[in-house]
């Protein structure tokens, strides 16, 4: 049980990674999806960073968290300097539940909402799915535990 319970970094890890580097072809290459959310959230608060720098400052933060929780650790893993895996999942879990928690919260308090389009019929959206919601709900409870399980190598840094 213990060897379980120790594969839930990596595990969580994964999963966070899995949906952050599948968001990036979206973010990246101007997906009418994440042009959607960043403009409802441009026009409901006023601040024009939202979009068009919003898709790519969150892209980069999930991409950097990727690396963080994955692929600096498998990298140490194969070099033999485990020591400074735990250091590498906390800071890519802090960042994962930054973004995650700021994703929650404009679902939830802003016109945003929880369903956001999936499906396009040219500009206008024609299918609606939570699953950008529920997926960020996941992602934040992975990088919470993450940071639980690796906060001993933050105080041993």
């Amino acid at each position: 049980m213990k060897r379980l319970i120790a594969l839930l970094p990596w595990v969580g890890g994964l999963f966070i990674s899995a949906i952050f580097v599948d968001s990036l072809r979206f973010k990246f290459a101007g997906h009418p999806t994440p042009e959607h959310i960043f403009t409802t959230l441009r026009d409901w608060s006023g601040i024009g960073l939202f979009y068009p720098a919003g898709p790519w400052l969150i892209g980069l933060g999930e991409l950097l968290s990727s690396l963080l929780l994955i692929g600096v650790p498998v990298v140490l893993l194969l070099t033999k300097k485990t020591s400074l895996i735990g250091i590498s999942q906390f800071t890519g879990a802090l960042i994962a539940f930054g973004v995650m928690s700021g994703a929650i919260v404009f679902h939830l308090f802003t016109p945003l909402g929880i369903q956001t389009p999936i499906e396009w019929d040219g500009a206008t959206p024609i299918k609606f799915s939570a699953a950008l919601f529920y997926s960020a709900c996941v992602s934040w409870s992975f990088a919470l535990i993450i940071m639980l399980m690796r906060k001993d190598s933050i105080r041993r840094a």
